[in-house]
């Protein structure tokens, strides 16, 4: 099997990815993570002919081609695919898939869907199945053979990955069909804030771009969520803090100026303010707590709002 795994010392800096083509012959084959296991990672399985299962504990999920995988990973979670097995796998990084998953109006969904382990099969679409194939292939030749634009090449590909298995899980229209119209105009305005987060949009901005009144805006957050939409925005902001202070190699001013703070200090100043700590000893207390302390909690990316 090829491992297409790029250190973070590479002279052309890509996170923690790795990407390999899956082929099981004769037997049965369990696939590993390799070094660095210890790292939070999420995983995604091609599998375009054969079987294979996820196994947590006592519980198995079969796995059968064709179909689409995504797995936050585990320790205790062991992946095999079968004998006769072909198709691909990648394991990527938190910091990957900050950049991956973007401030999109997707976003909101794609944030919700990587923190789940989703198994999608793909019958009867030999479309969705060659997208899916060349962008696992382009991936592994990026891995392969970095090059200038190749940390944007990997995250737009990891994006598309993530695309296609979150309209293949079909969360999209459940989630349109069971909403009320509140839940709509609520879905629509976290949608925006995706997007205009760190534009410094006020409520009204927001509020004229759905088509309703600020104040209507302000009611439906209170009743739904019990907060302000003010509120809303800035634990976004926060969110988006935490998570490249937690799994990005960010320097703290360079975190600051990517959510487009006016200077560190300020930013400093706002963040101490909503988690309790200053941006560096908040990264401190995250590196030595992370895997040692269940009670220190980490971000993830369903945790807004």
């Amino acid at each position: 099997m090829n491992d297409s795994h790029i250190s973070p010392r590479a002279a052309i800096y890509l996170p923690r990815i790795q990407a390999d083509r899956v082929q099981c012959a004769l037997q049965d084959r369990v696939l590993g993570l390799g070094q660095g296991t210890a790292e939070r990672l999420w995983r995604a399985v091609l599998l375009t002919s054969g079987r294979g299962s996820i196994t947590t504990g006592d519980e198995v999920v079969p796995l059968i081609a064709p179909c689409l995988a995504w797995i936050p990973w585990r320790p205790e979670r062991t992946l095999k695919i079968h004998a006769g097995g072909v198709g691909y796998q990648f394991s990527v990084d938190g910091e990957a898939l900050v950049g991956a998953i973007g401030n999109n109006p997707e976003s909101v969904d794609l944030r919700y869907l990587v923190d789940r382990r989703v198994v999608a099969a793909i019958e009867d679409d030999p479309e969705t199945i060659a997208d899916a194939e060349n962008a696992f292939d382009a991936i592994m030749r990026e891995l392969h053979r970095p090059r200038s634009g190749s940390l944007t090449m990997v995250q737009a590909l990891l994006c598309a990955v993530l695309v296609i298995l979150w309209r293949l899980s079909g969360v999209e229209e459940v989630a349109l069909r069971t909403q009320g119209e509140s839940s709509r105009i609520l879905q629509r305005f976290r949608q925006l804030v995706e997007m205009h987060f760190r534009d410094r949009w006020q409520i009204g901005a927001y509020a004229e771009a759905i088509g309703i009144s600020p104040d209507r805006l302000h009611d439906i957050c209170r009743r739904k969520l019990g907060k302000t939409p003010s509120q809303l925005i800035q634990e976004r902001v926060v969110h988006e803090a935490r998570l490249r202070l937690e799994r990005s190699a960010l320097t703290v001013e360079q975190v600051a100026n990517s959510l487009v703070f006016r200077d560190v200090g300020h930013f400093s100043r706002f963040f101490k303010s909503k988690a309790g700590l200053p941006p560096a000893a908040y990264r401190h207390r995250m590196t030595l707590s992370v895997g040692d302390d269940p009670e220190v909690p980490v971000s993830t990316y369903a945790d807004w709002p």
